[in-house]
């Protein structure tokens, strides 16, 4: 490791962890790039669905998609790194366009979701509302596999019933 770089200056995290402090492991830019195509096609930044600052995917915890008031949307974890006292206020400074943004009370957990990421990140762990899920078994009943051998007429007598009249 170099002596000027970032890794070894107090205050900075450590080299395993992302920039927002989580521990997932930072990405290899070069590598992402490569992955999503040429930077005409697609784009060189970020997919869609992922963080800027941290290339971490949007989840439904740690790294929910939150909204500054300019419009930017970054996970809540950088959001929190970016959060900083001026003037006894707090601000959230935007990495993009350096607006800032007044910190709410409750502190970067109470910004505004970006809703349009959020619900994707959600379809994305549901299963769609018009796909048949499997009938969850009762809680102490044992899933039932086989016909019960008294209701096939090939296996034995069958019920009988009164008729009807």
């Amino acid at each position: 490791m170099r002596a000027g770089s970032a890794a070894g200056r107090p205050g900075s995290p450590p080299p395993s962890l992302a920039p927002c402090g989580c521990t997932q492991p930072p990405r290899d830019r070069a590598q992402d790039a490569a992955a999503r195509g040429p930077p005409g096609l697609r784009g060189g930044g970020p997919r869609r669905g992922e963080c800027v600052i941290c290339y971490s995917a949007y989840d439904l915890s740690g790294h929910l998609p939150r909204r500054l008031y300019c419009g930017h949307t970054f996970c809540q974890a950088c959001v929190r790194q970016l959060d900083t006292p001026a003037q006894e206020q707090r601000w959230i400074p935007c990495p993009q366009c350096r607006q800032s943004t007044p910190t709410p009370r409750g502190g970067a957990a109470m910004l505004d979701l970006d809703l349009a990421a959020f619900l994707a990140v959600k379809a994305e762990r549901e299963p769609a509302r018009g796909q048949p899920r499997p009938p969850a078994p009762l809680k102490g009943s044992p899933a039932v596999t086989e016909q019960p051998a008294g209701l096939c007429p090939t296996l034995g007598p069958q019920p009988r019933f009164p008729p009807s009249g």
